[in-house]
C-alpha cells in the first residue's frame, strides 16, 4: 500500500513538472529528482550547472538540483574575428546552417550585443539600429569603442564576465560561434574560463580591394558615397601581421557565394567532430586521487599501451596539423612522454627528431636552460630541486629552420616554454615554430604563459581538451 502511495505521488510530480521552477535541497540521492532540473531550468541547463558549480564550491549539497558537470558549455567554441566588412556574422551564420544540417547542434551569439545595450541606455542611441543597421553602427563605432574601453577600465573583469554570460546563455549546443570579439589573444585569455570546451579563433579576412569595394557599396547604399573612409586606418591595426598572437585558423572571404565558406567548414572545422578523436579520448584512462588526493589524473601515455592507439594518435596528429608537413624541417620533443608520440610521428612522416633532455644527459656541445618543473612533476614528493636543466644538442637544429614541437601534455606550459627557449636560441624564429600536443588542460593557463613570455606567435594545437587538473 505504501509503495502504491509513493508511485502515485511521483506520478503526480511528473505531471506537474512543466509548471515547476525550483528544486528542493535533498541530502540523499534520488533517481526521481533527476528530471526536475532538466525541466525547471530549460532551456538553460548549462548556465544553471555553471552557477551550481560556482556557488557550491565544496559540494555541500551534492544531491540538490542534480545538474551534471558534463552539461556545462559547448564541446567546441569558435571565436569568429576580423575587420569590419569582412563578413564575420554572415560567414558564421553559414557555418551554423552547415553543421545543423549535419545533425550537430550549433548556435551563434554576438558578445558585443550586451555592451551595445549599455551604450544605448547611457547615450540614448537606438539599440535596434545598433544591432541591425550597419551604417548606423559604424557611425557610432568610435564612441562605442571608447565607451567599452572606459567600462573595462572601471571593471577589468568585464570581458571575462561577458564571455561567460554569452557562453552559458547559449543553451544546449555542441558548437557555438561567437562574433563581436576584439580582445587580443582570446584563446589564451578565455580558454581557462571554459576548460571543458575546445576554444578556437577563426579570423575572417579579405584582401584590400574587396574590403574597399564592400565599404563603398555600403556608403552608396546609405547615400554617403562621398564620405572618407576613416575606418581603414583603424582596422589595419588589427591585421594578422600586427597581432601579438598566432591565429588558429584564417578564412579568406574574397569570393562571391557560399561555396568557399562551406568548404572551409568541411576541411577545417568538421574534423573536430571526427569519431576518431573520441576513440582516442576513450584510451586516456581517468585515475582519481593520483598522484595525490583531489587530482583526477588523465593517463595520456596509456594511449600507447592500447592496440592501435599509437597508430591512431599519429594519424590524428598528422591530419590536424594546419600547416604543410612538406615544409617542416625538424621535429622537437622533450622527455619523457613526448618522446613516445613524437618518435612515431617523425618516423611516419620522415622528419628528423631533435631530443630535449632533462638533466645532464647529452654530450657536449649543448644549449641549456633551467626552468621550473612541469605540472605533474610538481606533485612529486621527492626532495629534488624544483628547478630542472633542459638541454638540446648544439647544431642539431639549423638556423632558420621550420620546427614542430610535439608533446604529450600542455598544462602550465613550463616545460614547453623551456623547449621554445632552446629552439629560439638555436636560431629559429617563434613564427616558424608550431606545437602539437595530445592533451591540453586549459585551466592551468599554459597558453597565457607562452604569450606573456613572448611566444604568442607560436602556433599551438591539441587533439584532446580536459577540464580538470
Amino acid at each position: 500500500m505504501l509503495d502504491q502511495a509513493f508511485r502515485w505521488a511521483y506520478s503526480v510530480v511528473q505531471n506537474l513538472l512543466p509548471l515547476s521552477s525550483a528544486d528542493a535541497a535533498d541530502s540523499e540521492p534520488s533517481p526521481h529528482e533527476s528530471p526536475l532540473p532538466a525541466v525547471a531550468f530549460r532551456p538553460n541547463p548549462p548556465r544553471a550547472a555553471h552557477l551550481k558549480c560556482k556557488c557550491y564550491l565544496r559540494n555541500v549539497l551534492p544531491y540538490a538540483c542534480p545538474l551534471t558537470h558534463a552539461s556545462i558549455g559547448s564541446k567546441l567554441i569558435i571565436l569568429v574575428t576580423g575587420e569590419s566588412f569582412a563578413g564575420k556574422d554572415y560567414t558564421a551564420g553559414l557555418w551554423v546552417s552547415y553543421f545543423s544540417v549535419k545533425g550537430i547542434r550549433a548556435g551563434m551569439v554576438s558578445i558585443s550585443d550586451a555592451i551595445k545595450a549599455e551604450y544605448a541606455e547611457a547615450t540614448g542611441a537606438d539599440l535596434s539600429r545598433l544591432l541591425g543597421d550597419r551604417a548606423y553602427k559604424e557611425q557610432h563605432r568610435p564612441a562605442l569603442t571608447a565607451f567599452y574601453q572606459d567600462r573595462v577600465r572601471q571593471r577589468p573583469q568585464l570581458p571575462e564576465e561577458q564571455f561567460l554570460k554569452v557562453v552559458h546563455g547559449a543553451g544546449d549546443v555542441e558548437l557555438l560561434f561567437v562574433t563581436g570579439m576584439t580582445d587580443e589573444a582570446p584563446v589564451a585569455t578565455f580558454s581557462p574560463l571554459v576548460p571543458d570546451s575546445r576554444l578556437l579563433e577563426v579570423r575572417v579576412q579579405v584582401d584590400e580591394e574587396t574590403l574597399q569595394a564592400r565599404r563603398k557599396y555600403e556608403r552608396v547604399a546609405d547615400g554617403d558615397a562621398g564620405s572618407s573612409d576613416k575606418r581603414a586606418t583603424n582596422t589595419r591595426a588589427s591585421r594578422p601581421s600586427s597581432l601579438k598572437h598566432r591565429l588558429c585558423l584564417i578564412f579568406q572571404n574574397d569570393t562571391v557565394g557560399d561555396k568557399a565558406a562551406i568548404e572551409f567548414a568541411v576541411q577545417h572545422l568538421h574534423p573536430f567532430f571526427d569519431a576518431k578523436l573520441q576513440r582516442l579520448a576513450d584510451m586516456v584512462r581517468s585515475i582519481p586521487d593520483f598522484p595525490r588526493s583531489g587530482i583526477d589524473f588523465r593517463h595520456v601515455l596509456n594511449v600507447a599501451q592500447q592496440p592501435g592507439g599509437l597508430t591512431l594518435c599519429t594519424s590524428l596528429l598528422q591530419d590536424h596539423f594546419t600547416k604543410d608537413w612538406n615544409k617542416v624541417d625538424m621535429m622537437v620533443s622533450c622527455e619523457t612522454g613526448g618522446f613516445i608520440f613524437a618518435s612515431a610521428l617523425a618516423a611516419h612522416i620522415g622528419i628528423p627528431l631533435a631530443l630535449v633532455r632533462q638533466g645532464v644527459k647529452l654530450p657536449p656541445p649543448v644549449l641549456s636552460i633551467e626552468k621550473s618543473t612541469s605540472h605533474i612533476s610538481s606533485y612529486s614528493s621527492s626532495s629534488e630541486s624544483i628547478q630542472r636543466r633542459f638541454e638540446l644538442g648544439r647544431g642539431v637544429i639549423s638556423r632558420g629552420a621550420s620546427v614542430v614541437v610535439v608533446d604529450d601534455v600542455l598544462a602550465t606550459g613550463k616545460s614547453l616554454l623551456a623547449v621554445l627557449h632552446l629552439v629560439t636560441e638555436a636560431g629559429v624564429s617563434p613564427e616558424d615554430v608550431s606545437v602539437m600536443v595530445v592533451a591540453e588542460f586549459p585551466i592551468h593557463r599554459g597558453r597565457q604563459l607562452l604569450l606573456q613570455e613572448g611566444f604568442g606567435r607560436v602556433s599551438v594545437q591539441s587533439l584532446l581538451i580536459y577540464g580538470g587538473e
